[in-house]
């Protein structure tokens, strides 16, 4: 077989003409919307041949659901609906005289009535209330009710941020718990979303929803029952199922309703550590797995496995600064220690045992919290105390609640944030450094107790 391949130089004279951008008039780069507000986008579109033979497509993404929303029109006229949050969204103007597509994007943010402002949760004749401060002050009371056309139930526990920090990263929703359930609420809305025991694959006969933790994956482990439950992620976060309980991780304990972990530094080797309340033992949870008391002990300034005290208050700031503030007979003594738990020796290292300097301003109704700089606040009665473990320093915040007692604490803005809370009030107080707990901000007429709050800025 013979084969031959020849080639030619093409001679042909082509002339390529480029064709200009069509101008684009009228859309801007960003739109601020506010949820069930109209947004219309009226561009006005000039094609370089002159000729007006043209048709407009419209995107708009929507990640958390995986998909987007699509329109077709020279003009974008919908309602918009989505949650708060910053959309990418697009436009694509097609020349139908040559075929050519042009694309412009462009970001919609959008707000809602509630994504600034200040959600608190009361004790008000003796079941949960939702309150609402708007940022201009107004007070919104009860407003759960007003809403859902139902009242909670219970007396209050928590109020409980949902937020995903590896998938859009957006408050979405909160947990509202109480003495006997709970419900998820839609963050921009309030609307109720499913009750706590909706919440399970199969529910336990009774839920007692005693403490819950917000996990960077976007879903809450809770301790119901004296049992941990975790939040399932097995599937996409958008899956109706993400996040549900299955069974409690097994075991023969009770815990004490707070617990620490490590998810935010380690979030594929957490470690739990609580504190068994029959027992009077630290014990710890990996991998769905309750070990107990199953670790080394490093000192003997106290036996974490055998305390013979009762939990008051248990923090975290890192894996080498770890306080437990507990109660031994009626002496309220401060505990100090570090652990070791992700590796293979399961280490715990008592650092100190001594009585807590402000023991005698401790009571059944001292509400806890700490600052991510190392130190803590604590009510007693109608004052707020800051201690600082370091140097044992206790003083008294200088704002005045006119002699009510304090009910609520919060540490917000990176410690830079205190926001206290007494019966019909609750202030912001200035905890920056150089300064000592001055009221920068008062709301007053608030219906109930406050209990927890979650300021949106």
């Amino acid at each position: 077989m013979l084969l031959t391949i020849a080639c030619s130089r093409d001679k042909g004279n082509y002339d390529y003409v480029e064709l200009p951008d069509p101008v684009v008039e009228g859309l801007d780069t960003s739109y601020a919307v506010i949820t069930g507000d109209s947004l219309i986008i009226t561009p006005l579109v000039k094609l370089a041949s002159g000729k007006s033979d043209y048709d407009c497509y419209w995107k708009i993404n929507v990640p958390e659901k995986a998909t987007s929303l699509d329109y077709e029109g020279r003009s974008l006229h919908i309602v918009f609906g989505l949650s708060s949050g910053r959309y990418t969204a697009q436009l694509a103007v097609v020349d139908n005289g040559n075929g050519m597509k042009y694309y412009y994007e462009f970001i919609i943010n959008c707000q809602t009535e509630f994504t600034k402002g200040a959600v608190v949760l009361t004790s008000s004749g003796g079941r949960a209330e939702l309150a609402f401060i708007k940022p201009d002050g107004t007070i919104q009371s009860d407003i759960y009710q007003a809403i859902n056309q139902e009242a909670l139930q219970g007396e209050p526990i928590q109020l409980v941020p949902v937020q995903n920090q590896f998938y859009l990263n957006r408050l979405t929703s909160y947990w509202i718990t109480y003495s006997n359930g709970g419900v998820l609420v839609n963050a921009d809305n309030l609307q109720r979303m499913r009750s706590l025991k909706d919440n399970f694959f199969e529910p336990p006969a009774a839920v007692k929803a005693e403490y819950m933790m917000n996990m960077p994956q976007g879903v809450t482990q809770a301790v119901i029952n004296g049992k941990l439950y975790i939040g399932a992620t097995e599937t996409a976060p958008f899956w109706p199922y993400y996040g549900f309980y299955g069974v409690p991780v097994a075991g023969n304990y009770k815990l004490h309703p707070q617990m620490v972990h490590n998810a935010y530094e380690n979030p594929n080797g957490t470690y739990y550590l609580g504190f068994e309340a029959n027992l009077k033992q630290f014990v710890r949870i990996m991998k769905l797995s309750y070990y107990g008391s199953d670790f080394s002990v490093m000192d003997t300034a106290f036996n974490p496995k055998d305390l013979k005290m009762d939990m008051l208050y248990l923090d975290r700031f890192s894996d080498n600064d770890l306080y437990a503030f507990c109660d031994s007979a009626g002496k309220k003594m401060e505990l100090k220690f570090r652990v070791l738990l992700n590796d293979s020796t399961q280490r715990f290292y008592p650092s100190y045992k001594r009585v807590f300097p402000g023991a005698s301003l401790v009571s059944a109704g001292t509400v806890w919290r700490s600052s991510p700089i190392g130190v803590f606040f604590f009510s007693a009665n109608d004052k707020v105390y800051r201690y600082n473990p370091l140097n044992q320093e206790l003083r008294a915040l200088d704002a005045n609640f006119g002699g009510k007692k304090v009910t609520m604490l919060k540490v917000l803005r990176n410690g830079n944030l205190l926001v206290a809370g007494v019966e019909g009030s609750i202030y912001y107080l200035d905890i920056s450094t150089g300064k000592t707990g001055q009221v920068i901000q008062q709301y007053n007429g608030i219906a109930g107790i406050p209990k927890d709050v979650i300021v949106r800025d």
